[in-house]
């Protein structure tokens, strides 16, 4: 395996930022979408290096701006930290570097107190970006990050409280979980011992905890002449996953075992009404083993159901004080990136949005799973490439998936991309718009959402 995989369409960064004004829009945009799609994801600029993992990449954000059935404007921008200033010539935007590890943050963004931060894992600071999606400064929120954030926080419908799970080197073999309020206050702050230095690329919630993933990827310092992030597959250590009640203690971590795999992203997690707590993940059987420079070189997922017996002694407990997952398959589909609605993020669910995620990689359409039935609705977008797809509800809609699908395609034929919006309840019909970016391909790349009211006028 080597790093060109990850550099080729569609992957293949761009080198160029562009703003881009008159857009070209097949059908109508929905009224009530007043606000700014943005995603990021790794766009390594200038030269390659031959060693460059695929999450190393320089962060570039996306974002589409819709307004009175309008798109406004298409900007894309370079995150300006880590080597990008001076790739690009550039000063330095300033502000805390944690613990000496800069990067420019490709994963996500999450909104603070009203401010938006590009953000990354592995202990890099996250980095203010303006409603233009120009960098602003690294941030640590004033100090309350102190090893760095994640790529993947999770929201709680109810109190919008913030939660993340993260590990850098600095950690070691620990993580950290953090649970923030909206405005960056922090409300829990706990060191998680693990069974190693275990890569934790996402984490879940549900009502009441906070569920951490110690699984079978694992930093190895010594690989760092191979590839720009040293971590690899670990089948002898033990794979587990711990329950944390949001308020609780270290030594309120429940532990439960699973087989060796790894999990990028869980789907989603719920506690049933008998008290246990049921995760939905996109498992892979192994990972880093044979691929050292990106996720999609060793196996494809599958989509499996973890249930986790927090009350009962039954066929999931070993002995006494040793529990284990009780794993069934809900689809043998290679899917991954999955959303569901933001109102059901750690609830009981039904509907999740996924890409199909081969070896090749080619990310060539997305399904609607339905994990009651089984049942699997296909989107093929003739034929394109799609990125992530953010769920946004419809103001008013009373059922799970009434609401708008938003997201990155990549057309082939025409080499050009779109922002496709596609209504959830007719998920196989064709997009309700596709907004087309001129002459610009906007790579695949991995996370981002629908901010309301967000995003320049002009």
């Amino acid at each position: 395996m080597t790093n060109i995989r990850y550099q080729r369409v569609p992957l293949t960064p761009i080198n160029s930022e562009s703003t881009h004004v008159s857009l070209d829009v097949d059908g109508e945009i929905p009224p009530d979408l007043d606000g700014l799609y943005v995603r990021n994801g790794p766009n390594q600029i200038g030269e390659v290096p031959p060693n460059l993992h695929y999450f190393s990449g320089h962060g570039m954000v996306h974002g589409v701006r819709l307004k009175d059935g309008k798109a406004l404007w298409y900007r894309n921008r370079i995150v300006r930290t880590g080597s990008a200033p001076k790739v690009l010539g550039q000063s330095d935007p300033g502000g805390p570097i944690t613990h000496n590890m800069d990067a420019s943050p490709n994963t996500n963004v999450v909104i603070f107190d009203g401010r938006m931060y590009a953000t990354i894992e592995a202990g890099a600071s996250m980095v203010e970006i303006d409603q233009g999606l120009e960098t602003i400064t690294r941030s640590n929120l004033n100090g309350a990050l102190e090893y760095g954030f994640t790529g993947h926080h999770k929201i709680d419908p109810d109190d919008q409280d913030i939660h993340g799970v993260v590990y850098s080197m600095t950690l070691g073999a620990n993580a950290q979980y953090l649970r923030l309020s909206p405005t960056g206050e922090v409300l829990n702050n706990v060191v998680v011992p693990l069974t190693g230095a275990t890569q934790i690329h996402d984490m879940s919630i549900t009502e009441n905890y906070a569920i951490i993933f110690d699984l079978n990827v694992v930093f190895d310092p010594s690989l760092l002449d191979r590839t720009t992030l040293p971590i690899k597959w670990d089948g002898e250590k033990p794979s587990r996953v711990g329950v944390l009640p949001k308020d609780g203690t270290s030594k309120d971590v429940r532990w439960f075992e699973v087989e060796p795999c790894y999990v990028y992203h869980p789907v989603n997690a719920f506690e049933t009404n008998e008290g246990d707590v049921v995760i939905d993940v996109s498992r892979y059987p192994t990972a880093s083993e044979k691929d050292l420079y990106g996720p999609l070189g060793d196996s494809q997922a599958t989509v499996d159901r973890w249930t986790l017996p927090m009350k009962s002694k039954g066929p999931g407990f070993l002995k006494p004080q040793i529990a284990r997952a009780i794993e069934t398959r809900i689809s043998e589909l290679p899917l991954d990136f999955p959303r569901v609605s933001p109102l059901k993020q750690g609830r009981p669910y039904r509907y999740a949005y996924m890409v199909v995620a081969t070896l090749t990689p080619s990310f060539e359409g997305a399904v609607k799973l339905d994990t009651q039935t089984g049942k699997i609705e296909h989107q093929s977008f003739e034929g394109g490439c799609v990125s992530e797809l953010s769920f946004v509800p419809r103001d008013g809609g009373i059922e799970e998936d009434d609401g708008w699908l938003i997201g990155f395609c990549y057309d082939r034929a025409r080499d050009r991309s779109r922002l496709v919006i596609l209504d959830a309840q007719n998920f196989s019909g064709p997009p309700v718009t596709s907004i087309w970016i001129p002459d610009l391909r906007v790579p695949i790349g991995t996370h981002g959402d629908w901010y309301p009211g967000w995003g320049a006028a002009g």
